[in-house]
């Protein structure tokens, strides 16, 4: 029987990078998706990883891509929207090609992706497989913090469409989960330090100052990304996963924030930036 394969978006770097580890560890065959052609070391020497040059925008590269893994022959059994931008700014400022960057690829790109793979998901299926889809959504989906509010929006976009996608597969035997982290030790957070342009010569530009330690701060309280990758295992492997899964420090203060009334978040999530 050929190994069983899984689909990851975005292994270049961070959770999709450590994901990818892990799911090789455990004997998976792995296809990660990369934009340019420069593999990570990592993962290049690995006779069971494939590498799939394409970017989630382009659905005809998606394709082209993915005839490598039917041309492999491999039950695809689980497919990680894993890829992601997160541009902080303010509403006010922000440019229009980096809110609409975050959408086309949080959101649009995750939905060209999940579109692309359902016909292998379902001859996997008819295999005797459990197919799994698993998106990579954050905290920010069920919580807005000020100057991430497109990011937000869009993880806000990837819970309803895991949840939507789930009931219209579930008679077909395909789960669809959310794994949601809060703040990872993953480059990411050192990318955002660096995206200052909506905050420069405008009445938002005395939070400059405030944004390298606070995104320090965030990736040093961060979780180890090895804990996502055992979420998302779990969420590829146990029998009756979680819809959602928050992955975290202080979950429960979280939780405790969503719940509160919008004017009681408000205080909550602003206190920090004045």
């Amino acid at each position: 029987m050929p190994t069983p394969a899984i689909l990851i978006t975005g292994v270049s770097s961070g959770i999709g990078l450590v994901t990818a580890l892990d799911l090789l560890r455990r004997d998976y065959h792995v296809y990660g998706s990369v934009r340019g052609t420069e593999v990570p070391e990592e993962l290049s020497g690995h006779s069971n990883f494939t590498p799939l040059t394409f970017d989630v925008r382009d659905r005809e590269a998606i394709n082209v891509a993915l005839d490598r893994i039917r041309e492999d022959g491999r039950p695809l059994v689980g497919v990680i929207n894993n890829a992601g931008v997160a541009i902080p700014g303010p509403v006010e400022t922000l440019a229009e090609a980096e809110y609409r960057r975050q959408f086309e690829v949080n959101v649009f790109g995750l939905i060209a992706v999940c579109q692309l793979t359902l016909p292998l998901l379902h001859a996997a299926r008819d295999q005797g497989y459990s197919p799994r889809i698993v998106n990579i959504s954050s905290v920010s989906g069920s919580l807005t913090a000020p100057y991430m509010t497109f990011y937000s929006s869009s993880k806000f976009a990837v819970e309803a469409l895991t949840d939507g996608l789930r009931r219209e597969l579930l008679p077909f035997g395909i789960d669809v989960v959310s794994v949601a982290p809060g703040p990872t030790k993953t480059p990411i957070w050192r990318k955002g330090s660096e995206l200052t342009d909506a905050f420069e010569g405008n009445r938002y530009s005395h939070l400059l100052p405030q944004l390298e330690p606070y995104t320090q701060a965030a990736e040093r309280g961060g979780v180890d990304p090895q804990l996502v990758a055992d979420a998302i295992h779990a969420a590829l492997t146990d029998p009756k996963p979680s819809a959602y899964a928050l992955i975290m420090n202080k979950r429960w203060l979280a939780r405790a924030v969503s719940k509160m009334p919008k004017r009681w978040q408000d205080r909550f999530l602003t206190k920090r930036y004045r």
